[in-house]
């Protein structure tokens, strides 16, 4: 109690709680003001309270501000009495995986979503117009119940929040080096960031999603406030960017999540059906869902109550995300889950105080919502675009249902295990989506709203189908795909594609609004390069020669998908020759240098190329293989380093009585069994990199070959003198098994005496897999065509408004 602790640094962490006490006062308080200013008759008291709910959301977002930088200051400057910055950082990252080390705990990313939603929320003050009371008042009660989850304090036995700014000693009371008051001199380092967030995409993938997460609370907002005022018409008028910024956030967010996955992770691929990335994926199929009803209601009166149910789902969604991932449920089911901080309780009072209002407004509302009388016809565009909203529906219950698995068994007892084969379970039913998605993506823009020409319809899209089925035959026979249902997926993808470039034609030189078409064309591109790049995907490692010599800890499988590489032994591998050049290491990485070249006809090189896949070392966490790619156009070569040779046996210690020492003069040779070893030179002149000289150092370099019949290398020993003391510095020849190094340099007989000592042979491997994955590239460009449709549709609704 009375231990006076040296070196902490407590004034950034007290200005971080209080900048988070701030923002979940002041958040109550603008919620509170804007919902009575919302209420109120009289224009006078309106604006009164208007005023109050605007200083009271600036002053929450300066606690935002002072709490999201005194939290990266902390990191920054290495003060590891905080609990956060010892867990999630260490000396060695560079600054921006520092940056990486913010989001990585839950409570960072908590800080970065409630960052999002105070920049969206100073928007809607600026530009919402009349709408500003009721939306901002829904922003600032989202951003009150995320200030509580860094509050980090008990009421009674429930804790409310976990507290970025806690002290080490508090957390670890109980250990004795927190009794001595400069505990800190023994904490010479943090716990580091984990390995396999170490890549650049974890610095820019995670604000970009938490964008798209933060932005759902706006389109939630509006539908809440169109219901909430009776005005139900004009909510959908001033919703219509918000719910495409959201759109395009959310996408682009998840297709990062799917980079990241494909060039950093190791388990070769772009979507594992991981419950994490189910988990973004689910309010985003709500939210696409919306935006169509939304476009439906704008030119047809109907699916208001559909699109009021769509876009709300959206954001609900996210916070039951939100608590899939950060109440520890999900258990070891997947990988990318936040540690269990003990909030899950709180998570669910957050979900079920947005939930009451979203259900309250929709019942005593519905009545009010005028919609006409008269149901779609089957021949108008708003008909098939409600079909279209239907069918994310059954993706949305087929992926939340089996994603939520550990909650049923939570809640009912059960013992319900996730299917054991991910990819297979999801596929099955999603193949099929995509499918319909993709032909009502096709035809339903050639339909009118409320009522169409089926004769003048059909007409129309005749010749498309002719067209787009013989592209689709002719992508089947030549990719030789044989499962009818990808028949159909092919079908459909170009179907989007082909339809959808010949209405951009008829738009022609119309480009404000090429934007849903041009969406439409990127989702065939990236349904044509999903199929391809995964039904015809292979394993070009598979069956390779040297396949079988693998070590323990390799089934029959990774045995018959890896090849075994001796260094500087080159292989054949699916018209490549293939060399493991060597490694060089960039603490913590070591990288592995493997050439590919592929030869004309008379021998000639067509082309030679270089990729580096290294392993991370973490002693705390385990090592993480990381992948490297050759990127063509048609073709991706993906190349990853499974293991290694255990290079420890060559640093270990030999004894001195192993050694055997030769007096030799230039030229003179040593014949060993099956190696020799010619002592070629003697200079002042170290080459090597590992050694030193330092100022009155006396130095000589002995360089001598050493070989036997398959292989030749060059070594360079040293002999320092350093403070009047003999310095023998050695060098080794792993492959062969030989050590030498420099016993005495006689000048009075022009020559040196060699120590050596044969110990046995390292051999210098690698074993690794390669992939090629065809096409993916028409994934990534089809990423970027419906991104960029997004934007256009965002500019029209700005330029018309």
């Amino acid at each position: 109690m009375n231990t006076v602790f040296e070196g902490e640094h407590l004034l950034p962490g007290q200005l971080g709680h209080l900048g988070v006490i701030t923002i979940f006062i002041a958040s109550l308080i603008s919620a509170i003001a804007y919902f009575i200013s919302t209420n109120k008759k009289d224009e006078a008291e309106q604006n009164s309270f208007l005023k109050v709910g605007r200083w009271a959301f600036v002053a929450m977002a300066v606690g935002v501000l002072t709490t999201f930088f005194s939290l990266f200051f902390i990191i920054y400057n290495h003060y590891f009495e905080y609990h956060y910055a010892w867990r999630h950082s260490s000396l060695e990252l560079p600054v921006h995986y520092m940056i990486s080390c913010f989001w990585e705990g839950q409570e960072g990313s908590f800080l970065l979503w409630m960052f999002w939603q105070m920049m969206l929320g100073l928007v809607l003050i600026r530009t919402a117009k009349k709408w500003e009371a009721p939306v901002v008042s829904v922003i600032a009660f989202s951003q009150f119940f995320l200030a509580s989850m860094l509050l980090g304090i008990y009421v009674f036995d429930f804790k409310i929040g976990s507290n970025p700014f806690t002290l080490l000693r508090d957390v670890m009371s109980n250990a004795p080096i927190f009794k001595r008051g400069n505990y800190l001199s023994m904490i010479t380092d943090g716990n580091g960031l984990n390995p396999l967030l170490q890549n650049y995409w974890m610095v820019i993938h995670p604000p970009v999603l938490f964008l798209g997460f933060a932005s759902t609370v706006v389109p939630f907002a509006y539908a809440i406030a169109g219901w909430w005022k009776n005005d139900f018409d004009g909510w959908t008028k001033a919703v219509w960017p918000w719910a495409l910024f959201s759109g395009v956030a959310l996408s682009t967010g998840i297709m990062m999540g799917a980079a990241w996955a494909y060039e950093a992770l190791s388990f070769g691929g772009y979507w594992a059906w991981d419950p994490v990335e189910n988990a973004s994926i689910m309010p985003w199929l709500t939210l696409i869902a919306g935006i169509h009803t939304l476009l439906a209601y704008r030119h047809s009166d109907h699916a208001q109550k559909a699109t009021y149910v769509l876009l709300g789902l959206s954001f609900l969604l996210v916070l039951y995300a939100s608590f899939l991932t950060r109440s520890g449920i999900l258990g070891e089911s997947s990988v990318h889950a936040f540690t269990d901080l003990g909030l899950g309780g709180q998570l669910v009072f957050n979900i079920i105080a947005f939930i009451i209002p979203f259900i309250f407004l929709f019942i005593f509302r519905f009545k009010n919502v005028q919609e006409p009388g008269k149901e779609e016809k089957v021949e108008s565009r708003e008909f098939w675009m409600f079909i279209g909203a239907l069918v994310f529906l059954v993706s949305l219950f087929q992926i939340t249902f089996t994603t939520s698995i550990p909650v049923f068994n939570k809640l009912l007892g059960t013992n319900w295990a996730p299917p054991t084969n991910a990819i297979q379970h999801y596929n099955k039913i999603q193949v099929w989506i995509a499918i319909l998605i993709g032909l009502l993506v096709s035809f339903t823009q050639y339909l009118r709203y409320k009522s169409s020409d089926v004769k003048s319809f059909l007409k129309e899209i005749a010749i498309n189908s002719i067209v787009a089925s013989i592209i689709a035959g002719f992508c089947i026979w030549y990719f030789e795909i044989s499962v009818i249902a990808y028949w159909f997926m092919m079908l459909a993808a170009i179907f989007a594609i082909i339809f959808n470039l010949k209405y951009l034609y008829k738009l022609k030189k119309n480009f404000i609004n090429w934007g849903g078409s041009i969406a439409h064309v990127g989702f065939g591109l990236m349904l044509v390069g999903i199929l391809i790049s995964s039904y015809k995907q292979k394993v070009i490692t598979s069956n390779s020669p040297t396949s079988g010599l693998m070590g323990k800890g390799f089934d029959e499988t990774m045995k018959r998908e890896n090849m075994l590489l001796m260094k500087n032994t080159t292989e054949k591998l699916q018209g490549y020759e293939i060399t493991y050049v060597g490694d060089s290491t960039s603490a913590p990485n070591t990288y592995y240098k493997v050439q590919y070249v592929k030869r004309n006809a008379d021998s000639s090189i067509a082309e030679r190329f270089f990729l580096y896949p290294n392993i991370q070392e973490n002693k705390k966490m385990g090592s993480v293989n990381n992948p490297s790619t050759r990127h063509y156009f048609t073709k991706d070569i993906y190349t990853i380093v499974t293991a290694t040779a255990d290079k420890k046996k060559a640093d270990a210690p030999v004894n001195q009585k192993d050694y055997k020492f030769y007096k030799l003069k230039k030229g003179d040779t040593i014949n060993l069994k099956g190696t020799k070893i010619i002592f070629q030179s003697i200079s002042n002149e170290v080459l090597r990199k590992d050694v030193v000289v330092q100022s009155g150092d006396v130095a000589a370099s002995i360089r001598c070959k050493v070989y036997n019949a398959n292989n030749s290398f060059n070594t360079e020993s040293v002999y320092l003198i350093r403070n009047s003391m003999a310095v023998p510095i050695e060098d080794k020849v792993n492959e062969l098994g030989i050590r030498i190094f420099v016993n005495q340099i006689i000048p009075t007989e022009n020559s040196i005496e060699l120590g050596i000592a044969e110990t046995e042979p390292v051999v210098d491997y690698i074993t690794l897999k390669a992939l090629e994955f065809p096409y993916i590239n028409l994934l990534w460009i089809g990423t970027i065509v419906v991104i960029l449709g997004f934007l256009i549709s965002i500019f029209k609704r700005i330029k018309l408004k």
